[in-house]
């Protein structure tokens, strides 16, 4: 029994944060119709730049100038390189965000090289017992800091000027222009807002037990892609929802993925895509995703 809830509680922590990267996915898409694929990189840029400057300036400063780089990088792509491209369909923005993935992505990894960067976090090591349940110290101050920010972001979402905008941009894009939404800074807004929770995420999954900040990292933002199409695309709730049920998958996978035998060997990094796999069969558009009717 100890064992199972140090799983969940794992789980909850580790699926907070996939919450968290799965919300940018959501909040860009409903703002531009956009799938944003370089949302890995926002992650890795975030979490390098985080370790490089921590390593000398301390870790509340590298954590600022990555959370910084990672918004600022999302902006650019939007302001840049989306907003000047002569293909203006979602589909070819989209296969266009993959190319600046690559791109970054290649580049942050040329200068990571065979390295493993550390974080410098407060954390380190440390772990939290209570009742027999050993829990690193770091996944608690994940599951505080990620609960603070959706709290928050929601509550954005729900109050500010901002949050009504991207309700009706969401809703429909060119009754929003017509009716005076500033499009423009509701869309490089998302953007960035998605960088900086990216960043804030990575930050998180590189920490201990993770061994720091490697190009592997990427990997941490495909997994949460499912839990993005899982709760559904255009649904904020769902992104919490299928960030939760992604990472508690995973953490459970990985305790008893051993009981498996050959079976279960690596089962942890592909049941975030199974779980989807089964849920887009019966449900195409996600758990909370809106259903597009058409009129034939």
């Amino acid at each position: 029994m100890t064992r199972l809830l140090e799983a969940v509680l794992n789980g909850v922590s580790l699926g907070s944060l996939y919450s968290l990267i799965a919300l940018g996915f959501v909040i860009i898409f409903r703002a531009t119709g956009v799938m944003n694929f370089a949302h890995s990189s926002f992650l890795l840029a975030g979490a390098y730049v985080t370790a490089a400057v921590s390593a000398k300036s301390g870790f509340l400063v590298g954590l600022l100038a990555g959370v910084v780089t990672a918004a600022a990088l999302g902006a650019f792509t939007q302001l840049v390189i989306l907003r000047f491209s002569k293909d203006k369909s979602h589909l070819g923005l989209s296969v266009l965000s993959l190319g600046v993935n690559i791109l970054a992505v290649t580049e942050i990894t040329r200068r990571i090289g065979d390295n493993t960067l550390p974080l410098h976090d407060p954390w380190q090591a440390s772990v939290w017992r209570f009742a027999g349940i050993t829990v690193p110290v770091s996944r608690v101050a994940a599951l505080a800091v990620a609960a603070a920010l959706l709290a928050g972001f929601l509550l954005l979402f729900r109050f500010t000027r901002w949050g009504l905008a991207l309700r009706v941009s969401a809703a429909d894009r060119e009754v929003a222009a017509l009716v005076g939404v500033p499009m423009g800074r509701v869309s490089w807004t998302s953007w960035a807002i998605g960088g900086a929770m990216a960043a804030l995420a990575g930050m998180f999954l590189a920490a201990f037990p993770a061994p720091g900040v490697e190009p592997s990292l990427t990997n941490s933002a495909m997994r949460a892609f499912p839990a993005a199409v899982l709760g559904g695309l255009d649904s904020i709730p769902g992104a919490l929802v299928g960030g939760l049920a992604i990472g508690i998958a995973e953490s459970l996978t990985a305790t008893y993925e051993g009981h498996l035998g050959g079976f279960g060997s690596g089962a942890s990094g592909l049941v975030a895509y199974v779980v989807l796999f089964a849920v887009l069969l019966l449900r195409p558009d996600g758990l909370f995703g809106t259903k597009v009717v058409s009129r034939v």
